[in-house]
């Protein structure tokens, strides 16, 4: 195969994967205004769901509709076995492409980042309206569907959050507040249904 080919390939790959992924258009507006549902699970009432590499327990009952802002897939880190997609996720003012389109928003490393030179709204409002989660698929439908989505999708997800405990010893803890931020700020959402919305 000569360089040419080898060029026009590569071309059409990267066209291929540019079309497959492209962003979904949305209008302008708040087209999710409710924010996450989140309702604590009893302790007592907690039923483990056990993986091949360790056990998640529920922590919450979870249900979230939002405008996907970025996805990542992961193959090769830690958690990538049971977590292999995030999502960055906005509601309320972070669902308004009037808002988005003066940020910057990206994902690497497990984390969700966002920046502007004049932010559109209060910092608070756009940490409160929008969240990174690491997804955990219930089963293998769930797992494609999560994967053929694709930034401006507006999805519905249920579930519940959960703090996994691996065989060799580590534990992956969700977050349960709207308001941190950093490191363990992220939810991690086992996911049993869902649903797009355009």
């Amino acid at each position: 195969m000569n360089r040419k080919n080898i060029i026009l390939g590569a071309v059409l790959i990267g066209a291929f994967l540019y079309w497959k992924n492209r962003p979904v258009p949305v209008a302008d507006g708040v087209l999710i205004p409710e924010a996450p549902f989140q309702e604590l699970i009893p302790e007592d009432q907690r039923r483990a769901i056990i993986f091949d590499s360790g056990v998640a327990e529920p922590m919450a009952h979870y249900k979230i509709r939002a405008r996907v802002l970025s996805t990542n897939r992961y193959w090769f880190d830690p958690g990538a076995a049971i977590s292999p997609i995030d999502l960055a996720l906005g509601w309320g003012p972070m669902s308004d492409s009037r808002v988005l389109n003066e940020l910057s928003i990206g994902q690497s490393l497990r984390y969700y980042h966002v920046r502007w030179k004049n932010p559109p709204i209060a910092e608070t409002e756009i940490l409160r309206h929008s969240a990174n989660v690491h997804l955990i698929p219930a089963n293998a439908m769930v797992k494609d569907l999560l994967f053929t989505l694709r930034e401006g999708n507006l999805i519905e997800l249920n579930g519940s959050l959960v703090v996994v405990s691996s065989k060799n010893g580590g534990e992956w803890r969700t977050s349960l507040s709207r308001d941190d931020r950093g490191a363990g700020a992220c939810e991690l959402m086992y996911v049993t249904t869902i649903r797009v919305l355009n």
